[in-house]
């Protein structure tokens, strides 16, 4: 996670403000201690030779009231007997008959025993802090001169104002220095993140190459990074299956067009906002529900006329869930294969059950010797005309498997001339057609399309078979094929008996029968046109059914030409 890092130019601003600032105070401090010793010492030297001339008048007086005379001076002086009793104080503001022994005060210990004493103490009579300077007489009294040492303080208070002026001033003038060498020092560094190649201090040149490497190692990735999600982006735009990625609070932070378009989606909102039925959307919910809560799951759900799988799958990051992955998948196609499958399977099951009851019913008859001579003959008829009608379903049906499994192969396409095959469709089927009392023509162009042959001739072969069967006495088949705007359009058209409009949208649907009746009595199997309907898509063809009933129909099938 990045983290915001302290500001270079503020942290050496600051820094060298400190140091000036700690440089002042140190400076003060060494100051303040020198002159007090200079102060100190200068007192001392003064109240030595103060004493010194105190010493030699009193050697001269008859009483020491006459050093009332030298009571006007900043010291104060004292005369103090060697038993300790204080004989003379300078000080109006004492009374020596009240003031207490001196015996025990240090200076006066230190002058008695070697003729000078030296001390510095808080003063019992004034509460003041007093330097004391003791010499003894002649007549073995002490003599004392005391100073104020606060004389001392005041007198450095009086030039604080001074100092702390001079301070403040050198403390600006610190940081206006600070301030411009730091901008000297950081332009340099900033400069770098425009031109990494142009470092000023040697000492940053391998950051500058690390930096440039790495610059340049990101600028690859990022590249790469972009080319990737293009391609995600485009993979999953041009998906036809909705992609919906949700985070751990469920809420939608990506989803492909498809997935929109579906089910409504929204960037950053829940799946609550989807558009949905209320029971598609509750088990659409609900099996994401059951993804967050850490397991794969799926549903289906119906939008109109569509059918939908909905696949939820948890996405785990080091065994911590960050969300679920949507895919939503459009299974209507395989309903209706599924579907048409299931129909498939019974409407065989019944065509096939059809022959095969005739077949056992009429063989059962012949064994019990129940028939006559005429009836085995007879029977005996019909189960070969049965045996004939399921010979050919079970041919269609298995014609029709391989179409549907087959993919189509364009290296077995040929060149092929519909003149040609037509006239040989037509020779195939004259025999049923005289049987039926129809007459074939064919009209067909010089023209040529590219195909399997014999799927081709299948196609051609059942419409024909279809117009003959379903035709009236006495009608006519036509076959032609022309060449019109780069496509090659065959035509089969019948005088038949047509088809009513509700039944033309189901005619190429397998198994379809619009007359079941007339089916079963000229043996068709109901897969003709579904066979063709095959074949056609195989070729990339187009069909056309146009039918007047009673008047009979005009199949079209147009080819991509030579």
């Amino acid at each position: 996670m990045k983290t915001k890092g302290a500001n270079l130019r503020t942290n050496i601003t600051r820094n060298l403000t400190v140091v000036g600032l700690v440089s002042l105070l140190l400076t003060s401090f060494a100051v303040s201690i020198i002159f007090w010793f200079l102060m100190s010492g200068q007192l001392r030297s003064d109240i030595k030779t103060y004493i010194g001339v105190l010493a030699v008048d009193c050697e001269k007086m008859t009483s020491y009231d006459e050093l009332d005379r030298y009571s006007d001076s900043s010291y104060r002086i004292t005369v103090i007997s060697p038993d300790g009793v204080v004989l003379y104080e300078s000080s109006k503001n004492l009374r020596k008959e009240k003031m207490d022994d001196h015996s025990d005060r240090q200076e006066v210990i230190d002058a008695k025993n070697s003729g000078v004493g030296i001390s510095s103490r808080y003063s019992n009579e004034t509460g003041e802090l007093r330097y004391y300077y003791a010499v003894r007489l002649k007549n073995g009294d002490i003599l004392r001169a005391s100073a104020n040492i606060y004389s001392m303080l005041s007198m450095f208070n009086s030039i604080l104002p001074a100092i702390l002026l001079i301070g403040a001033a050198v403390i600006l003038i610190c940081f206006f220095l600070a301030k411009r060498m730091s901008e000297h020092i950081t332009k340099p560094i900033e400069n770098m993140a425009k031109n990494t190649e142009v470092a000023i201090y040697d000492e940053l040149l391998p950051l500058s190459a690390t930096i440039e490497k790495q610059r340049e190692q990101i600028w690859r990735k990022d590249e790469e990074l972009l080319a990737e999600n293009e391609k995600i982006k485009t993979i999953t735009e041009n998906m036809e299956e909705g992609l919906i990625f949700l985070d751990a609070d469920g809420r939608v932070i990506m989803h492909n067009g498809s997935a929109q378009k579906i089910v409504h989606t929204k960037r950053n909102a829940t799946l609550d906002t989807v558009e949905l039925p209320a029971a598609e959307k509750e088990s659409f919910l609900d099996c994401v529900k059951r993804a967050r809560g850490g397991k794969n799951a799926f549903c289906e759900i119906a939008i109109g006329d569509k059918s939908f799988q909905i696949l939820t799958n948890p996405v785990f990051v080091n065994s911590v869930q960050t969300g679920v992955v949507c895919l939503i998948v459009d299974v209507t196609h395989q309903k209706s294969v599924e579907k048409m499958k299931q129909e498939f399977t019974a409407n065989v099951s019944h065509e096939l059950k059809t022959p095969l009851t005739s077949i056992s019913g009429y063989a059962e008859i012949i064994e019990s010797g129940i028939a006559g001579t005429e009836d085995v003959k007879r029977f005996s008829g019909r189960i070969h005309k049965e045996a004939k009608r399921l010979v050919a379903l079970i041919g269609d049906i298995i014609k029709l498997s391989r179409l549907e499994e087959e993919a189509s192969d364009s290296s077995r396409f040929t060149t092929i001339d519909m003149r040609e095959l037509l006239e040989e469709c037509a020779d195939s089927l004259e025999m049923n057609a005289e049987t039926n009392g129809v007459t074939i023509k064919v009209e067909a162009q010089e023209c040529k399309i590219r195909g399997e042959r014999e799927m081709i001739y299948e196609l051609a072969y059942n419409l024909c078979d279809n117009a003959i069967r379903y035709n009236k006495r006495g009608g006519t088949v036509r076959l032609s094929a022309e060449r019109i705007d780069g496509k090659v359009r065959l035509t089969v058209e019948d005088t038949g008996i047509g088809i009513p409009p509700e039944h033309l949208d189901r005619v190429f649907e397998r198994f379809y029968r619009v007359d079941k009746s007339r089916s079963k009595q000229t043996g068709g199997t109901g897969l003709g046109l579904a066979i063709v309907k095959h074949i056609a898509e195989r070729h990339g063809a187009e069909i056309d059914i146009k039918s007047e009933e009673g008047a009979g129909t005009v199949i079209t099938v147009c080819f991509d030409a030579l």
